[in-house]
């Protein structure tokens, strides 16, 4: 175990997000859940419509691009990571002609995109709350609202602080590939915590730290609303249950 378990950087994100361990770890998230998730976004009819133009921020290896894709949106997924952003593009190149990959800083999407250049963003699967500063995050907020068509829907998905602090494991291996993974998690001084480690494939011990704010649902709220945002929807899980403490997810849409 390393002697500085918890040490990190403020921009831990960008080298951790670029191994092939971060997409091992956490590659058993499968595209029907995205799909499904998808499908309940545009089931509801206050959230997503039919063929909107959508921008998905912090989208990974653009499982929820390519499923909102799908169904007739034109869609931009955005990611920091240049190996996310062209693993999505080599997985969903069929696609092409309604999705596209770039890659971007979510702090900076008002100088990247026009303003009002989209009838939807969307921030899946805790992509939000990874700064130091909390001017950080505020300016991200106002990019999107920037970007965002008036009476638009913002859906961000965070995770659900009541339910991290009654369900945290502290301690756990995971196998993955023939990988082995320690995973030690904690909340302290304001952040959720997840320190990793591991021996690559080429032997060398590798330590990362995730660290997320540890915002409540009314945190976040709060944020949005002094941004600009309006009419909130809350759901608690990706069948867009009510939000309640036991909940998994905490998913707000914001317009």
């Amino acid at each position: 175990m390393s002697k500085n378990l918890w040490k990190s950087t403020p921009d831990w994100f960008e080298p951790w997000f670029n191994t092939p361990e971060y997409h091992l770890l956490y590659g058993h998230r499968s595209e029907l859940e995205a799909i499904a998730f998808v499908e309940k976004l545009t089931e509801h009819h206050t959230l997503l419509t039919r063929e909107q133009s959508i921008l998905d921020i912090g989208c990974g290896a653009g499982r929820h691009s390519a499923a909102m894709a799908s169904k007739g949106h034109t869609v931009v997924g955005m990611d920091l990571s240049a190996n996310s952003i062209a693993k999505a593009s080599a997985m969903h190149a069929s696609t092409e002609l309604r999705l596209q990959f770039v890659q971007g800083d979510m702090r900076n999407i008002a100088s990247q995109f026009a303003p009002d250049a989209f009838e939807a963003v969307t921030m899946l699967f805790t992509s939000f709350g990874y700064f130091d500063k909390e001017e950080e995050h505020e300016q991200t907020l106002r990019g999107v609202r920037t970007v965002l068509k008036a009476q638009g829907p913002f859906i961000l998905d965070f995770l659900n602080l009541h339910q991290v602090k009654n369900a945290l494991v502290p301690f756990e291996r995971i196998m993955k590939s023939g990988i082995e993974f320690e995973l030690n998690r904690r909340i302290a001084d304001g952040w959720i915590e997840k320190s990793i480690q591991y021996i690559d494939s080429e032997g060398t011990r590798q330590h990362h730290v995730e660290r997320v704010k540890a915002f409540s649902p009314e945190n976040l709220q709060t944020m949005l609303e002094t941004v600009g945002f309006r009419s909130f929807q809350t759901f608690g899980n990706y069948k867009l249950d009510p939000l309640v403490k036991s909940s998994p997810r905490c998913i707000i849409v914001a317009h």
